[in-house]
């Protein structure tokens, strides 16, 4: 099930009402419930960031959910404290079995303070509906089980029509990179990932290459071919475009579907996480779905290079020696860094045949960047300051 995101009354035909304020609000949580005004009395809630209390009542709307964003000197900043506090409740509601619809209510001053930082009041709430959404995602799994508990619509207020389309597009994106991602490697394998681009080509009237491994002979992507040789499934380069004008800029999304890691096997318990291999791919799909529904004035190509890393007669060696698409040569070392050679073809072609202004690349590339930073950050490298600055401002305003 998927829920959806709507602007409006958040008081009217709700299950549940939850209303949004930082540490400095308290007096106007207080003043717009009689329960809130009895919780924040007895100090039992101090709007601290994630926090939430739920509250009952008998009226049209029984339940009442107060969640916290914390205090003005957050180091997070205030739009981040905004999504926190939205994703917040939404969570907490979604552990009622019998709420199907929750009104936000947010503090107005946490609206404007979001906006100071960003582009305006417009994008402060397109940041809480994105936030909402994407608290309200589940991935289910195919097959029978019991489904997680989604709401079917999360209403906000304040909200225009126009943001709410925006937000909607965005929100697409996000939830077709994580359905991508989350989806099993029997299912999102190659031709899976294939059959999900040419799909998201046809609904969003993008155009749409599929380089199979004859076409990929042919070019000379021994990359490409080497990791995926091993695979009974195909290896292929998917390449999608959107041409809305102004800048051409290339993205480049590593999907290996499955990374068993090749002859050089990864231990049992490493491979458990290995369908998430295909992330950046994922993410390439994501944004260009993005892109293409708020229209915006950029001529955007999109390659997702795929493949299976498997073990078998067929499979590519360590100390094997082979042919890159720009006419490199390549020692291996090892079977399982695999993600660097897929890439490097996509990227030598995407230069070559698009010659983009922008080229950015992503890819679960190595375990050594959760090494150096942990779970908390992503890894950005570039050969542009002014690109990487602007990539880094660009992170902290999406949350």
């Amino acid at each position: 099930m998927r829920g959806s995101i709507v602007v409006g009354n958040a008081r009217e035909s709700v299950d549940a009402v939850a209303y949004i304020a930082g540490c400095e609000k308290l007096d106007w949580l207080r003043s717009i419930d009689p329960l809130a005004d009895h919780v924040v009395g007895l100090g039992d809630f101090r709007a601290g960031l994630e926090e939430t209390v739920l509250l009952y009542r008998r009226d049209s709307i029984p339940r009442v959910i107060l969640s916290g964003a914390g205090s003005e000197d957050e180091w997070i900043g205030h739009a981040e404290r905004l999504r926190v506090a939205v994703a917040a409740a939404v969570r907490r509601a979604r552990r009622l079995k019998n709420v199907k619809r929750l009104g936000i209510v947010v503090e107005e001053s946490l609206v404007e303070k979001a906006a100071g930082e960003g582009a305006g009041r417009a994008w402060a709430i397109e940041q809480a509906l994105v936030a909402a959404d994407m608290a309200n995602y589940a991935y289910s799994l195919h097959g029978q089980g019991e489904k997680p508990h989604v709401l079917a619509e999360v209403r906000l207020e304040p909200g225009d029509g126009e943001v709410l389309e925006a937000a909607r597009a965005v929100a697409e994106g996000v939830r077709l990179a994580r359905d991508v991602a989350n989806a099993p490697a029997n299912i999102m394998n190659p031709e899976g990932l294939e059959q999900a681009a040419r799909e998201l080509a046809s609904r969003l009237g993008l155009g749409i290459r599929v380089l199979h491994r004859e076409e990929l002979e042919s070019l000379g992507m021994g990359g490409i071919l080497a990791v995926g040789g091993g695979s009974d499934v195909e290896p292929r380069l998917i390449i999608l475009e959107y041409r809305g004008g102004g800048k051409r800029v290339a993205v480049v999304g590593k999907a290996v579907a499955f990374d068993a890691g090749g002859l050089d096997l990864k231990p049992p318990q490493a491979m458990l996480e290995m369908k998430y291999d295909k992330s950046g791919g994922a993410a390439a799909l994501g944004i260009v779905a993005a892109v293409a529904r708020l229209r915006l004035p950029v001529d955007l190509v999109a390659l997702i290079p795929t493949v299976e890393n498997m073990p078998s007669g067929r499979s590519y060696k360590p100390l094997d020696v082979i042919k890159m698409y720009n006419g490199v040569t390549v020692e291996i070392g090892n079977t399982d860094a695999e993600g660097r050679l897929i890439m490097a073809d996509a990227l030598a072609y995407a230069a070559e045949r698009y010659k983009p202004d922008i080229m950015l690349d992503l890819a679960t590339l190595t375990g050594a960047a959760v090494v150096a930073l942990g779970n908390h950050a992503a890894a950005l490298m570039s050969n542009n300051e002014e690109l990487a600055s602007r990539l880094e401002k660009a992170a902290w305003r999406a949350g």
